[in-house]
């Protein structure tokens, strides 16, 4: 996985050793901003309108101005993308304060995922995370240190993700993605309620599989060490295996895990 050598800095193509942030900037020092990072293939960004919303949402309850309109902001990534030759990329728009104005950075790197990754499917570590019930919950901000920390505790462990699960044994989400257990033929994952992010790949999978067979259930570890199968979503792994849980193993190339992440990848937006 490697960035682009160029970033866009309020609009403007600038390599990226270039391209300055304010030391005194909320930003930097406070964590006063809002993310989205996207899939683009062939130079277009995937389920662009959600990420659109979800970034417009995030802007408006931090104090953000709003990003340009969706068809704008579409083209400042398409530009970039041309100009790093990089059609197939993960897209990362940050906007954050900048002293007394708003400012705005997109970059792009290689797709962090890999064949043999869906192949083997990912190995998840639980770890304990208190229940979200704070100003920022469901908003994807720049304060993204536990998660960070998480991600990298479970790869240090020999782990691909970290699973986030409340001390009352209650599953969150994964450090970066989100979870669904398939029982029985129907797939669950927890309820926004819980104080998860709203994943795009998520939603998506709730609305392809449909309601009847695509529930927002809270969940236990217990239930999902019972599962039929776990698998994991966000917009640049889209569906992925897991073939463990700790020590608890699954096969990662279930029927319903692979029939999901079909129809994941072959739908039209």
């Amino acid at each position: 996985m490697s960035i682009a050598p160029q970033v866009l800095l309020d609009g403007e193509l600038l390599p990226a050793a270039q391209a300055k942030v304010s030391a005194l900037c909320d930003g930097f020092l406070f964590g006063h901003g809002a993310f989205e990072t996207i899939r683009a293939r062939h130079g277009r960004p995937q389920l662009f309108a959600a990420h659109h919303a979800r970034l417009a949402a995030t802007c408006a309850a931090l104090d953000l101005a709003p990003p340009p309109p969706a068809p704008e902001l579409a083209d400042r990534i398409t530009r970039l993308l041309a100009a790093v030759r990089l059609p197939n990329a993960a897209v990362k728009i940050v906007r954050y304060r900048e002293l007394n104005r708003t400012a705005e950075l997109i970059t792009a790197r290689t797709l962090p995922y890999t064949a043999p990754d869906y192949l083997r499917g990912f190995r998840l570590q639980t770890q304990h995370q208190g229940a979200r019930d704070g100003r920022l919950t469901h908003h994807k901000t720049l304060n993204y240190l536990e998660n960070l920390l998480a991600r990298r505790t479970a790869q240090a462990a020999g782990y691909d993700e970290a699973l986030l699960v409340t001390p009352a044994g209650h599953v969150l989400e994964g450090s970066a993605s989100s979870v669904f257990i398939v029982k029985d033929g129907h797939a669950h994952t927890p309820p926004l309620s819980a104080g998860i992010l709203p994943g795009i790949a998520r939603a998506r999978v709730l609305a392809l599989v449909g309601p009847e067979r695509a529930h927002e259930t809270p969940i236990t570890l217990a239930d999902l060490l019972a599962a039929d199968e776990v698998f994991l979503t966000n917009s640049l792994m889209g569906v992925m295996p897991v073939c463990t849980v700790d020590q608890h193993k699954f096969r990662p190339h279930s029927p319903e895990t692979s029939a999901v992440r079909h129809l994941f990848a072959t739908a039209e937006e």
